[in-house]
């Protein structure tokens, strides 16, 4: 057991439980507005931070940006992190017409265009996409954990659990933003220091160059290949556009000016910190030839001089507890919000649904325990998240939101489409399509879907079209917006 490993992990996890049993001690959750938008009082700092510290988390150092890096090469990895940090571009845009309606979820905007039956429909996929999101964060964990103190994986994963699940519990959004603002730079900081810390163990530039596996530096798909990237590419783009998580996040900004200059933020650290972390993936796999890209960052930091070990284990720390705890709350509040209250407790009292929040948390948080045993590696997670999300949630999403003559059917068919072809190409114990990634096919088909079944069934603005978009400032009949 590396003492000083373990004692980092400790002292970060002290920390945050500090910070955030004081912040939830002075500003109480009182309601489900506090408990899951922190009562719309985040200025962009914060609000940046807490979004930045969602998006870069254990998948960041054990699958996606780290994993390209380190098995396909360092150019798919750079163009698959570039992408991935200029979505918040897209997903402002998304946001503030979610905002405008005052929507806590996504599910709310299915409802509001499409009809009940869609919007359960969605918060259901939401709950189960994002529990997804929860079990390769307790698995990078039990990682971090293994690393430090030896102990059985599964243990350590369980500590992890009852701990990232203690964080959420105690004051919902507003201890969550807070502690991850203190996170995103402390993440920032210590990938930068792994990274050079990597390069010299490593024999500087020139040495790493010469050892590198043949391929790994070709542009600008390296081993990938463009089937694989695109798959992995375009399901973690399009998840980020159309992620409740940050959109719920955006709705805690105090105004739209702090929001605003909070994707800025958001953009800048996780743009640096996927550098980084696909930077590191490449070199790492020169050092440590026979390690999975699962271990690759906790390997060196067992390895690693004192001072940078414990910076890294407390860096892994962060960047799962920061994603952990905020996917479960999203995740929660689907579940509470969109099905629990709206199927089974309608008159549900305030004080009722943040009980029922807290109880959600536990039973999610066991759920994605139980998930993780079924992937094989934390990469494999992630491509299932991206593909069931973003064809069943932000294809629909985007034309509610856009589209003028998108149609109940065509929607409620791209839904259906997206999440069977990904969960029974992912669960049916082989790859039925073709042995490809889910998202080269279900994202695609369910936009195709979407484009063809809408335009066979559109019959003219419904009233619940026309009443959509006036709430949003537009005149369907005129075709032209409207000043508010």
């Amino acid at each position: 057991m590396k003492f000083y490993l373990l004692s980092a992990v400790i002292a970060y996890i002290a920390v945050i439980l500090i910070v955030g049993a004081y912040t939830a001690s002075k500003h109480k959750a009182k309601d489900t507005k506090d408990m899951l938008i922190a009562g719309k009082s985040l200025g962009p700092w914060v609000l940046g931070g807490t979004m930045a510290a969602t998006w870069v988390g254990g998948g960041t150092i054990t699958g996606g940006s780290l994993a390209v890096g380190a098995n396909y090469g360092w150019w798919p990895g750079i163009l698959y992190m570039t992408c991935q940090s200029l979505a918040p571009l897209f997903l402002y845009q998304i946001a503030k017409r979610i905002n405008r309606r005052e929507s806590i979820t996504v599910s709310n905007v299915f409802g509001d265009r499409y009809g009940t039956a869609q919007q359960n429909f969605a918060a259901f996929v939401i709950v189960i996409a994002y529990v997804g999101t929860c079990s390769y964060q307790f698995r990078a964990f039990g990682n971090a954990l293994y690393v430090a103190t030896g102990i059985n994986k599964d243990i350590a994963i369980v500590i992890g659990t009852v701990i990232i699940v203690g964080i959420a519990f105690m004051g919902g959004m507003r201890s969550v933003a807070v502690t991850d603002m203190i996170s995103s730079l402390f993440i920032t900081a210590s990938m930068f220091i792994a990274l050079f810390a990597a390069i010299h163990n490593g024999g500087g530039l020139e040495g790493i160059l010469s050892r590198t596996a043949e391929g790994t530096t070709d542009f600008p798909f390296g081993n990938y290949g463009f089937i694989g990237w695109f798959s992995l590419t375009l399901g973690g783009t399009m998840n980020i556009i159309g992620d409740q998580n940050f959109i719920q996040r955006m709705a805690s900004g105090k105004d739209d000016k702090a929001l605003k200059k909070s994707i800025y933020v958001f953009v800048t650290i996780i743009f640096l910190v996927m550098f980084c972390s696909t930077s590191l993936g490449f070199v790492l796999r020169v050092v440590f030839p026979d390690v999975s890209s699962d271990g690759l960052f906790f390997a060196f930091a067992a390895i690693a001089p004192a001072f940078i070990g414990m910076a890294m284990l407390a860096c892994g720390t962060a960047l799962i507890m920061t994603t952990a705890d905020s996917y479960l709350l999203s995740a929660v509040t689907s579940g509470v919000m969109d099905i629990w209250c709206k199927l089974f407790k309608k008159d549900a009292t305030e004080r009722q649904k943040v009980r029922y929040i807290r109880v959600c948390l536990v039973i999610f948080a066991i759920i994605a325990y139980i998930m993780q045993k079924f992937f094989d590696n934390i990469l494999s997670i992630q491509n299932y998240v991206y593909a069931l999300y973003s064809s069943a949630i932000t294809i629909p999403l985007f034309a509610a939101l856009l589209s003028k003559k998108v149609t109940v059917q065509g929607a409620t068919a791209s839904m259906v489409v997206g999440t069977v072809l990904t969960l029974a190409n992912e669960f049916s114990g082989h790859r039925l399509l073709w042995g490809q990634p889910s998202a080269v096919f279900s994202v695609p088909l369910s936009l195709i879907v979407i484009i063809v079944v809408s335009k066979l069934t559109y019959k003219g603005p419904t009233e619940k079209d026309i009443k959509f978009f006036a709430e949003q400032g537009e005149d369907i009949l005129a075709g032209k917006a409207e000043n508010r």
